[in-house]
């Protein structure tokens, strides 16, 4: 009897955890909470010509994450946000971002927060792609909230 039960506690755990497993990778990119970059950056190749590409991976009314890629030499020219805080954690490449005037070098594990209204720039200064997650709270809307500043 006792196996009897176990055949029946080891089956009720392997079908559920089929059902998460399979559950999870049907999910809509934008509302995982598990992903992995270089699988987002593989599937999402940057279009030739372009310098640089964000990729929203999920989001919901209190923050929007992204995975951004900036190719040797691109820059985000200088710029602020009118009511987003920006985070980003840089995971490949090296560059300098500057904020308030105040140039320092990222490379990975670096992580930048920027609060809204605060005037900041980057440039890829490596020679391979610049890869981080971005993070806006709240979730970013409009696209009217980056302010470019000469």
């Amino acid at each position: 009897m006792k196996s009897k039960r176990n055949i029946i506690i080891y089956g009720s755990l392997v079908l559920m955890f089929f059902a998460f497993a399979l559950s999870a990778r049907a999910a809509d990119p934008v509302g995982q909470a598990v992903v992995n970059y270089a699988d987002i950056l593989k599937a999402n190749p940057m279009p030739a010509g372009d310098k640089a590409q964000a990729l929203k991976v999920a989001g919901d009314e209190t923050a929007t994450l992204f995975v951004v890629r900036f190719a040797p030499g691109a820059e985000v020219k200088t710029h602020f946000h009118k009511t987003h805080t920006e985070t980003l954690y840089v995971i490949e490449g090296s560059g300098e971002t500057t904020i308030d005037g105040k140039t320092v070098e990222i490379k990975p594990g670096t992580i930048i927060h920027i609060p809204e209204g605060k005037i900041h720039s980057a440039k890829n200064t490596g020679s391979v792609d610049l890869v981080a997650f971005q993070i806006f709270a709240p979730a970013m809307g409009e696209p009217a909230d980056r302010v470019p500043v000469p």
